[in-house]
């Protein structure tokens, strides 16, 4: 079977993977996100020679190297823009894997790659316009128009999470203020826990789980916490009913490692978006999980390169 080297580039950690043309995610490989460059690149060289050194029965060779990231792509398509959760700003990523792993690389925003992927195997597989949101570290978002992702005028559309919530509000990642990522990114709500409930459990660090757990408790903890939470609800239901009317999607899939930890999260933003949109816009509406999170990210950063089931 014909193959691709695949990855899903996060803010907090990174998954590689071989991709086969049947949908199949072999050799999966786990890094974790450090800021700093240059480990980061080692990390993610061993991590694809791990994968390329035991090649699963009846793959082949990898023909390209595919990468859905957080941040802008360029047009260009050889480095990322702005990705304030990676220490990759600028650098030219499609050509350091091209030279390490002699094939072909491409880079797609990771939103935009998961909506494709979504669009081929997941839930809603086929809906057009389908528009794939996941809360995460940061907020991706991809919408799918004629089958394909739309990328806007400099391969730029979709940062939906650094559009403005609060005007002069809270510092964002991206040195913007007021944006909904600072609100409703997993990042701003860890970073609220950390500034507003002190140490995490059993001294540890705070995550969106640990935060919703508390809140469920009793005390001026559990009330600090439901604060946090109240106020990332109400910019993540906000988002969505924003970008429903606007965009007028057939279907919504949700995901990201927030909704993991916080659930209940899910049920409110639909709730929420049929209440404030028009019934034009969700009356024949759907709201589906991700089917295959960080592999719907590799499907579709594989049929990005174009050498595998759905080339652009």
């Amino acid at each position: 079977m014909r193959t691709v080297l695949a990855g899903d580039l996060g803010g907090t950690k990174c998954r590689f993977a071989l991709v086969s043309e049947d949908y199949g995610v072999h050799r999966v490989q786990h890094v974790p996100t450090v800021r700093e460059r240059e480990p980061f690149l080692r990390s993610l060289e061993q991590a694809l020679a791990t994968i390329v050194a035991d090649l699963p029965p009846g793959c082949e060779p990898p023909l390209a190297c595919g990468f859905g990231t957080a941040g802008v792509v360029p047009r260009d398509g050889r480095s990322i823009d702005r990705a304030p959760n990676l220490p990759l700003d600028g650098f030219p990523l499609a050509d350091f894997c091209e030279r390490q792993f002699g094939v072909p690389t491409t880079l797609l925003n990771d939103g935009r790659a998961s909506a494709w992927g979504e669009f081929l195997r997941g839930h809603a597989a086929g809906l057009d316009p389908l528009l794939c949101l996941l809360f995460g570290t940061g907020i991706g978002i991809g919408l799918i128009v004629d089958g394909k992702p739309f990328a806007g005028g400099n391969n730029a559309a979709g940062e939906i999470g650094h559009t403005t919530f609060v005007p002069d509000g809270r510092l964002c990642p991206c040195g913007g203020k007021g944006h909904f990522e600072a609100y409703c990114g997993g990042r701003a709500i860890t970073e609220q826990g950390e500034a507003r409930l002190g140490p995490g459990p059993n001294g540890g660090r705070w995550t969106v789980g640990a935060i919703a757990k508390a809140a469920a408790g009793a005390g001026s903890t559990a009330a600090a916490a439901r604060a946090i939470l109240a106020e990332a609800e109400a910019a993540a239901c906000a988002l969505v009913a924003n970008a429903c009317t606007l965009l007028n999607p057939r279907a919504v899939v949700l995901g990201g490692g927030v909704l993991s930890g916080w659930p209940e999260l899910e049920a409110r933003i639909v709730t929420h978006v049929r209440a404030a949109t028009s019934p034009m816009i969700h009356r024949d509406l759907r709201f589906v999980p991700t089917l295959g999170g960080s592999d719907a990210i590799l499907w579709g950063a594989s049929a990005a390169t174009g050498k595998l089931f759905a080339a652009g």
